[in-house]
């Protein structure tokens, strides 16, 4: 199985939502990096840690991922696309109707669905049982609790390991509530830098192990926030937090 380095968590700058807009921000327009190529980092790693998960191989069980509408959803279905590639029997359940996706997530339903496989939404019916669950639903700009569909696969989710991308759905990284409802995560593996909610009072039981993975922000990104920065992914592009 994959083990990963670690580091201690008082060695990486946390982030608050208005810095991780700004990092964002600066990659895409003044580094030209596109959304989408960071998009693909986070699912790669995403499908990295999820065969972790599943035992080592991505056929050893089912998988069901639940993605919204922006970003974190894009990254969900990357992540999916990876584990179908290499054998997962997988699902995606949308939270929107497709044509509520923004563009570039729309991009990754589109090759999911020419590759065949199940990505719909699907409101009112019934979850398949899972061997994991990949919470790809709501990111790090979600504010209140999540509402409508994404509340029901939320609350309906099947009784399995839940691995988040980036924020366990319902927590609100701006504030730091725990929302109701709310996933609780065996694993959260978060993109750049840790946000500062993940480590706040009742949020770590829903976040779980968390994970850091590297999406290719540019080094002077961090050093014109004014953060004391050293890569930690000198030895791959997944790290344990501890």
């Amino acid at each position: 199985m994959v083990e990963f380095p670690s580091i201690a968590a008082a060695a990486l700058p946390w982030l608050s939502v208005a810095q991780m807009r700004e990092v964002d921000r600066l990659t895409v327009e003044e580094f030209g990096i596109a959304l989408e190529q960071m998009m693909e980092n986070a699912g790669r790693s995403l499908a990295v840690l999820a065969r972790r998960l599943l035992g080592g191989d991505a056929r050893a069980g089912r998988v069901l991922v639940i993605a919204g509408s922006g970003g974190n959803g894009g990254g969900g279905m990357v992540g999916a696309r990876h584990l179908v590639v290499a054998g997962a029997d997988l699902e995606v359940r949308l939270g929107v109707p497709s044509e509520r996706l923004a563009p570039v997530p729309w991009r990754q339903y589109a090759a999911l669905g020419a590759m065949g496989v199940p990505v719909d939404f699907r409101p009112e019916e019934p979850l398949p049982d899972a061997s994991l669950v990949i919470d790809a639903a709501l990111g790090y700009s979600e504010r209140g609790a999540p509402e409508g569909e994404i509340a029901r696969l939320v609350r309906a989710l099947p009784e399995a390991p839940v691995l988040a991308l980036d924020v366990p759905s319902g927590l609100e990284l701006e504030t730091g509530v725990l929302h109701e409802p709310h996933v609780f995560a065996r694993a959260t593996l978060t993109l750049a830098l840790p946000k500062q909610a993940l480590r706040q009072g009742g949020a770590r039981d829903a976040v779980g192990d968390l994970y850091l993975a590297d999406i290719s922000v540019p080094l002077p990104v961090y050093q014109r926030l004014g953060l004391d920065y050293e890569s930690p992914f000198a030895r791959g592009p997944i790290v344990r937090i501890d």
